[in-house]
């Protein structure tokens, strides 16, 4: 890594320095300047056909929280997307992973009318009986993956109109560093999105 030594670091046009998209500026001891609060794009990615998708080195200790937005079809028709988490030697699959999710799926009521729930299973259930060839939309706010704790996660998806809520938790204090989506049978194909949160 290079060091730059300078009493003052100016622009060469206007008032501002940018740092290249997906760089980040630290101090001598690593830490980010972070200066003010919003989301910062760590991961942008399309795909086609696979049978998993896994985004690696995208939990690390510049921030604490993190949201994902995804957009996932899946080939086969009422299937469930599962999520698990990775450190540097893949997906995690033992059973540590809790969830519980709640569904509005009658378009004649207002009520959560339906869910699915799980305790030390070996991935988490993002969406259940996901329609075949639909896109379904909707983010997820994962709490706390790099940090030697549980790690939390909070979400709203839909797809066909339907409300569709869920959380879940990581029960070891593995420090996390990416994340997988997988349908329960067949390819999938979609967008993702994660961004960092500022404080």
């Amino acid at each position: 890594m290079s060091q730059l030594n300078v009493d003052t670091l100016g622009a060469q046009t206007g008032n501002d320095i940018s740092i290249a998209s997906g760089k980040t500026l630290k101090d001598a001891s690593g830490n980010a300047f972070i200066t003010s609060g919003g989301l910062t794009l760590l991961h942008s990615s399309t795909f086609s056909g696979l049978s998993s998708k896994s985004i690696d080195s995208v939990f690390s200790s510049t921030y604490t929280n993190y949201r994902a937005l995804i957009s996932i079809k899946t080939v086969d028709n009422n299937v469930h997307l599962y999520s698990r988490f990775r450190d540097g030697s893949g997906d995690i699959t033992s059973s540590n992973y809790d969830y519980k999710a709640l569904y509005a799926l009658n378009s004649n009521t207002n009520n959560y009318n339906n869910g699915r729930n799980g305790t030390s299973t070996n991935a988490m259930t993002i969406i259940a009986g996901v329609s075949q060839t639909i896109a379904y939309h909707g983010y997820l706010d994962i709490l706390e993956p790099n940090i030697a704790d549980r790690t939390g996660v909070v979400g709203m998806q839909t797809g066909t109109g339907h409300l569709l809520t869920n959380s879940a938790s990581f029960n070891l204090t593995t420090q996390l560093t990416g994340i997988s989506f997988y349908a329960g049978s067949g390819n999938i194909s979609g967008e993702i999105q994660i961004y960092g949160y500022g404080k």
